[in-house]
């Protein structure tokens, strides 16, 4: 009896942890949604707390778009919010796996509180 009642428990408990899971990634989705309209990126997924990037090209707006996609990202889920910008050919990279990354953010509650990119352009009138 007490086996059974431990079991059912266990499993409530995981279902819900699921549950809460799949909810974090789905506010993280629609806080970000406006990188669809980003040419230069080519795909993103949520990995736990956890936004990858996979950017073709470096636009002239890259570290402002990393910087908004995790302030967005951390308001959406009320949660410190990592970004990892990393090369479009990277799909299967991972935190941790010791594979370069282009720079990474990390926001709380819609505020940068780290940016490793210091990426800025030139203007074609500024090179001269």
């Amino acid at each position: 009896m007490f086996k059974s009642i431990l079991l059912a428990s266990l499993f409530l408990s995981m279902s819900l942890s699921f549950a809460s899971a799949n909810s974090l990634e789905r506010s993280m989705i629609e806080g970000v949604e406006f990188l669809d309209d980003v040419p230069e990126v080519e795909w993103y997924r949520v990995d736990g707390r956890t936004l990858i990037i996979g950017w073709k090209g470096i636009p002239h707006l890259f570290p402002h778009t990393n910087r908004k996609a995790a302030g967005r990202a951390a308001i959406a889920t009320g949660k410190e919010i990592h970004v990892w910008a990393v090369r479009h050919n990277q799909k299967k990279w991972t935190v941790g796996s010791g594979k370069s990354h282009i720079c990474s953010v990390l926001a709380k509650n819609g505020r940068v509180k780290t940016d490793t990119c210091p990426f800025s352009q030139k203007t074609p009138s500024s090179s001269n």
